[in-house]
């Protein structure tokens, strides 16, 4: 339920789509279930209105999320390079979802900087940029498709959520919760949720295709994560996972694979501090998670050039893997006290 503050908002952001003859909803760099299902979720809504959208990604995303209805639709900067700028420059209104700053979709920011449509926000990230004329911006939702849906319930009303609406938002709140196992303590996500189930989604299926759809070879590189290349650190209550780009190729990596990875050390008792390494050709990805107060966004942002959620975060080191794990084993002691405390 969004705040009586925000009713203006609402009207401005109808506004804006009512007058608008080109609009483009667009999300970061590599989306996960939440950025897909907050994108795909309002083209159907939108599209059922009439309104002219184009939704457009900075590149694909991964195989278990390709199933979703209108996935196909999608245009991708990384393959249509040519049409999606067109898209982006000639827009008169540009929706961003599940990111708060233009540097997370990569090299595509730069046209979304340069395009004169107006800019609306829609995300649960702290701290957005102010590169926005309309900002929806809810730090304490679940994910940003729970408040897409708080949105066009306001706008126009829960009529306008249609069966492929529902399921596409209902994969970004159940990813972005661990299938309701965190980020999930305010009744009103339940209810966001019953209120999605309603309108004819299945859990049990998309359950399955999210959860039960993975390759043999993505299982085994989970296990040999675990059972090789996993550390733990049990007097800071930390632990983290590395993998080599040869390690990767071992497993026939593909996009999406090492999804999860990062939260398995948390399973241990005693961990809340979890980090997952990930070796590309020029950086280091690092995705960072904490059960407890441990604030994971203020680590990524100080050491590794990113931010992110108290307990879920990402960034990039910009150095050798090795070197890498070296940085934050020795970044561990200064943060003993507090994560003991956690």
């Amino acid at each position: 339920m969004l705040l009586k503050s925000d009713v203006k908002k609402v009207q401005e952001f109808k506004n804006i789509l009512d007058s608008s003859k080109s609009i483009v909803l667009t999300t970061h760099h590599n989306p996960d279930g939440d950025a897909v299902g907050s994108i795909l979720g309002l083209f159907h809504a939108l599209k059922s209105k009439g309104y002219p959208v184009i939704a457009v990604t900075p590149n694909g995303f991964p195989e278990f999320l390709t199933w979703m209805p209108g996935t196909d639709k999608v245009i991708k900067y990384s393959d249509q390079k040519i049409i999606a700028v067109e898209s982006i420059l000639n827009a008169d209104t540009i929706i961003c979802l599940d990111f708060n700053g233009f540097k997370r979709t990569e090299e595509m920011g730069e046209y979304l900087l340069q395009s004169r449509g107006r800019k609306i926000l829609i995300d649960h990230h702290p701290n957005p940029e102010n590169q926005f004329d309309i900002q929806f911006s809810f730090t304490e939702v679940s994910s940003t498709c729970e408040l897409v849906y708080e949105v066009l319930s306001n706008a126009f009303s829960n009529d306008i959520v249609s069966t492929d609406c529902a399921i596409c938002l209902f994969v970004g709140i159940m990813t972005d919760t661990g299938s309701f196992s965190y980020a999930c303590s305010r009744g009103r996500t339940f209810k966001v949720a019953g209120e999605l189930i309603s309108k004819g989604v299945d859990v049990e299926m998309i359950q399955g295709l999210v959860y039960n759809n993975f390759s043999a070879e993505r299982m085994r590189l989970m296990g040999f994560s675990l059972n090789e290349k996993m550390k733990i650190f049990p007097e800071f209550k930390a632990a983290y996972i590395s993998l080599t780009k040869e390690e990767l190729k071992r497993f026939k990596n593909k996009m999406g694979d090492t999804e999860g990875f990062v939260n398995l050390p948390l399973a241990i008792k005693g961990i809340v501090f979890s980090v997952l390494f990930v070796e590309h050709d020029s950086f280091v990805k690092v995705s960072l998670r904490s059960r407890g107060t441990f604030p994971v966004n203020e680590v990524s942002q100080k050491h590794f050039n990113g931010g992110g959620h108290t307990n879920a975060a990402g960034g990039k080191a910009f150095m050798s893997l090795s070197q890498a794990e070296n940085y934050f084993e020795d970044m561990l002691k200064s943060y003993s006290s507090q994560l003991n405390k956690s």
